[in-house]
């Protein structure tokens, strides 16, 4: 119990976890696809747009299911509605309804897919650990392609870190959370500097933890492509030979595993974007015929959600800059 309460009032602390956020973010562009995934077109279109992430419908079994599996999260919950977060979810989730709650997480949701990011982080915040995690989902995607600037993305990506090392000992085995911490780091890698990032820690941290997650879900196409990501991105700062004696990376294998990516999951913009970034950052040149392949590839598809059209527009940038 001790523990629980150092954690709530640690949370209730941190800038990241304020219910509203005064500042308005920035929006999905009006140039984009709209997505529209009210009532029950969510659910019909949850295997497409989950097809990344792999979660599954957050329903009131699956609420149940990770209460029984995370007992932790049922006392925090208590704590939250102690201490003032009385959000009917989470009354009706601690007499064990979760009826409510699951509405309200697909709600976040549903936000997320459609673009607006902002009220799904609000939203989810308010719903406790079944809410913050699509709500920091949805602030990791927002902050990658919505935030012009580097010193803002680090500030809040560094948010996203301390609400998940908070959460981590709620649920501490749990792989969605896990690889939002890694997503948060590989993209904090990007825009430090080579000595920085160096001396950071959080690469051999970040390889170790996805190395981990690939092993536990090898039909997993994210895992592959954010550790090809982070294979280039050392080669790119000190060349193959170094990166393969220093950080045991190497061109070859960060190809692999994004073509062991695309093998499994062929319709997610993401991955070409990913891919062709990789390719840029090994030898641009050497590579340019497959980079315009891949880009051409990701501007064919059919993005189905907000976050898909954001990952195709940078295909689209890319294109146009070589």
């Amino acid at each position: 119990m001790r523990l629980l309460l150092v954690l709530l009032t640690t949370c209730l602390a941190l800038p990241g976890f304020a219910q509203q956020n005064s500042q308005t973010w920035p929006s999905y562009p009006d140039s984009l696809p709209v997505f529209n995934y009210e009532g029950k077109l969510l659910k019909q279109n949850w295997p497409l747009l989950a097809a990344g992430t792999g979660l599954p419908w957050p329903d009131e079994a699956y609420m149940a299911k990770m209460i029984s599996e995370y007992p932790a999260l049922h006392e925090y919950t208590q704590q939250l509605v102690d201490n003032g977060q009385s959000h009917p979810a989470l009354i009706a989730a601690l007499n064990k309804d979760y009826t409510l709650l699951a509405a309200q997480v697909q709600q976040v949701w549903r936000f997320h897919f459609e673009g607006q990011y902002q009220q799904a982080y609000e939203l989810g915040m308010k719903l406790g650990p079944a809410g913050y995690l699509p709500a920091l989902y949805s602030k990791l995607i927002h902050t990658t392609f919505l935030i012009t600037t580097s010193d803002e993305k680090e500030l809040l990506f560094k948010q996203v870190e301390e609400l998940a090392n908070t959460l981590k000992p709620l649920a501490d085995d749990y792989p969605f959370l896990d690889f939002g911490n890694a997503y948060q780091k590989a993209r904090r890698l990007e825009l430090m500097s080579t000595s920085a990032a160096a001396s950071s820690g959080l690469l051999s941290d970040t390889m170790d933890r996805l190395k981990v997650l690939y092993k536990q879900d090898p039909d997993s196409p994210l895992y592959p492509a954010m550790l090809g990501g982070i294979h280039a991105g050392v080669i790119e700062r000190v060349g193959g030979f170094v990166g393969s004696m220093t950080y045991g990376v190497s061109e070859s294998e960060a190809i692999e595993m994004f073509e062991n990516a695309l093998a499994k999951e062929s319709r997610l913009p993401v991955l070409y974007n990913e891919f062709a970034q990789a390719l840029i950052r090994i030898d641009g040149n050497e590579h340019q015929e497959k980079i315009r392949t891949l880009l051409e590839q990701c501007t064919l598809l059919t993005p189905y959600s907000a976050e898909e059209a954001l990952n195709q527009d940078k295909c689209i940038q890319l294109i146009s800059a070589l």
